[in-house]
């Protein structure tokens, strides 16, 4: 049986989660709430790239409405800070507030939910990297378009050698689905630690279209479901076996 334990998984728009005390502070009616996350949440993306084998999965435990894993840490490094979507968002996806800028809940949420979750990130990496000298996280994702192509591929200069990006492709030809890369979202996620440092630590991104999966303007599978999981769980297991 092949080893994947050098696999790390990150799924950090699934969750719907909004904690009582954090929906408190968000200035939408229940019914734009529930449209929001029905526009920003990866749904379903926790079970879509879950791989038995894979070392560790790195799961967000609330919504990106509470607190987006993904942004950088300072709101000055993070371009999207500037609408109003740095780490705690501000403003929803097309420009309306969403909650008004306070520097304690932001530490709060800083403290309860982000550094935790990026601390157990770079623990698994770390623990992959220690026992067999390399690691690659699979950074799941999700997004709709129904004119896009079915699949996305986000890469790094630095993390994503073209043999991993060009092998995923080449794996969705056989399958009969279609594809690009870092579009309409690019790049990938890797620890600070590693970033930038350790070509040891390689990291890829797959957005899946909703369109293959998902109910067209609800939270809910459609009948193919299984079938794109498969696909997923297909594409991560092409994703550790190249040789680079």
């Amino acid at each position: 049986m092949t080893d994947y334990g050098f696999v790390v998984v990150h799924v950090p728009h699934a969750s719907l989660l909004i904690p009582e005390e954090y929906r408190k502070t968000m200035l939408l009616t229940e019914k734009d709430l529930d449209a929001e996350l029905l526009t920003m949440t990866d749904a379903f993306c926790d079970e879509l790239y879950f791989f038995v084998e894979a070392g560790s999965h790195i799961i967000a435990p609330v919504s990106r409405l509470v607190c987006d894993m993904e942004r950088f840490r300072d709101d000055k490094d993070e371009p999207c800070a500037k609408k109003g979507q740095g780490l705690m968002y501000t403003h929803t996806h097309d420009g309306r507030q969403l909650r008004a800028y306070d520097n304690l809940l932001r530490d709060k949420i800083l403290k309860k939910f982000y550094d935790p979750h990026h601390a157990r990130l770079t623990a698994a990496v770390d623990t992959a990297l220690a026992n067999y000298g390399k690691c690659l996280i699979i950074d799941g994702h999700s997004f709709y378009d129904a004119d896009m192509p079915d699949f996305d591929i986000g890469t790094d200069d630095f993390h994503t050698p073209p043999a991993l990006s060009d092998a995923l492709c080449k794996k969705l030809d056989a399958l009969g689905y279609s594809h690009i890369k870092n579009i309409p979202y690019s790049g990938t996620i890797t620890p600070m630690k590693h970033y930038g440092k350790d070509k040891g630590v390689m990291s890829v991104m797959i957005e899946t279209n909703r369109k293959l999966y998902q109910k067209t303007g609800e939270i809910s599978k459609n009948t193919e479901f299984e079938k794109i999981r498969e696909v997923c769980h297909g594409l991560i297991c092409c994703a550790a076996e190249v040789k680079v």
